[in-house]
């Protein structure tokens, strides 16, 4: 039975608030994650009842305390393996942590009697410890109305926030931010700043589109004569840093969540951004002034960007480390595209039939625009 979501709400509240008074709400789980070096700590309190119906066996005699590991009763070890067995964390490639029981603690003379597992949950080599999926099924794989509880905190003294929920129709979530360390994850962020600027199509375009007149000088109202390796230098550093100067301010307060835009929006305004740029690669519409109009348009471009890393509710150092990673990812890969093209420019423009290439990039950068432009109204 999938538990609907103002119900699963109601538990993680109800969870916290019981937590908060010393009390566990039977028969609910919780498990608690504390980042540690090397290690993440979990503590799991599973309502003892519903346990025993998962497990196929009694665990204690009631109403003696301290039964478990009697004659003709499961012992320690017995329970320790099988909670080893059923809580599952696996590293993004897939590898399956190490996990070790490190004690139990049973509680069974007040209320509802609740086993208290602590455990090490250690990643296998070269896996990160501040991503990876936490899967829990010691209950649910038989009880399938039985509610677990996910929450984390990064250090013993540090608040805990709920992750989310586990039950039989989902026995894993994904977690992030669980290493104590302010730099932890920060080559993942530079790995996926790289990468959403790689596969993002419009924002490579929009800085080629606009790349493309950069050796030329302007006059009369078109484009003319190659400007010489002094004047290609100079626009494209003037236009790389407006651009990265106008994304990194947006990215950072979307990242803080200081703007909030609609993405529908901001995507169209992207698109807009590469006719602009193809319109001028044509005829020059604002010679002198790309450098502005590049800040401009990075503002809108640093919105797109913030989405990516604002999902991950990072804070504090975490979050100004991992924003500046980032973006340093998606700089590297500017770096790389102007590497790639000025060359080419110093190489081409002052051809003749640079002209004609020109030309036909900046149609197709502008038919591509207008598609997208359609695609997002």
């Amino acid at each position: 039975m999938r538990i609907p979501d103002r119900i699963a709400a109601a538990g993680m509240a109800l969870a916290l608030a019981m937590a908060a008074a010393g009390a566990h709400p039977s028969p609910q789980s919780e498990v608690l994650l504390e980042g540690r070096a090397g290690s993440v700590h979990a503590e799991l309190t599973l309502p003892l009842a519903e346990l025993e119906l998962a497990f196929a066996r009694p665990l204690v005699d009631p109403p003696a305390a301290g039964a478990a590991g009697r004659p003709g009763l499961p012992s320690d070890a017995d329970v320790a393996a099988y909670l080893a067995a059923h809580i599952r964390p696996v590293s993004p490639d897939g590898r399956a942590w190490v996990v070790k029981v490190d004690g139990l603690r049973w509680l069974l003379d007040a209320g509802p009697a609740d086993l208290v597992a602590s455990m090490t949950l250690r990643p296998p080599a070269g896996a990160p410890l501040d991503r990876f999926t936490f899967g829990d099924d010691a209950i649910a794989h038989h009880v399938n109305s039985h509610l677990t509880v996910v929450a984390l905190r990064a250090a013993p003294d540090a608040p805990a926030r709920v992750l989310g929920t586990l039950h039989f129709g989902q026995r894993s979530l994904e977690v992030r931010g669980a290493d104590p360390r302010w730099w932890a994850g920060c080559a993942d962020l530079f790995l996926l700043g790289m990468t959403h600027i790689a596969e993002g199509a419009d924002h490579l375009l929009f800085l080629l589109t606009l790349l493309l007149p950069a050796a030329l000088l302007a006059g009369d109202g078109r484009w003319g004569r190659f400007g010489g390796r002094r004047h290609l230098a100079v626009y494209l550093l003037k236009v790389v840093s407006a651009f990265t100067l106008g994304h990194s301010l947006t990215l950072a307060l979307g990242a803080l969540g200081a703007v909030r835009v609609p993405a529908r929006p901001v995507e169209f305004a992207i698109a807009a951004s590469i006719l602009v740029s193809a319109l001028h690669a044509w005829r020059p519409l604002f010679p002198g002034r790309e450098g502005w109009v590049a800040a401009g348009f990075g503002l809108v471009h640093g919105l797109a960007f913030a989405s990516a890393i604002a999902d991950l509710r990072l804070d504090g150092a975490r979050l100004a480390a991992g924003v500046l990673a980032f973006n340093l990812g998606i700089e590297a890969i500017q770096a790389l595209l102007v590497a790639i093209v000025a060359p080419l420019l110093v190489l081409t423009a002052g051809n003749p039939s640079y002209r004609v290439a020109r030309k036909i990039g900046a149609v197709l950068a502008g038919v591509m625009a207008v598609v997208w432009m359609a695609q997002r109204a």
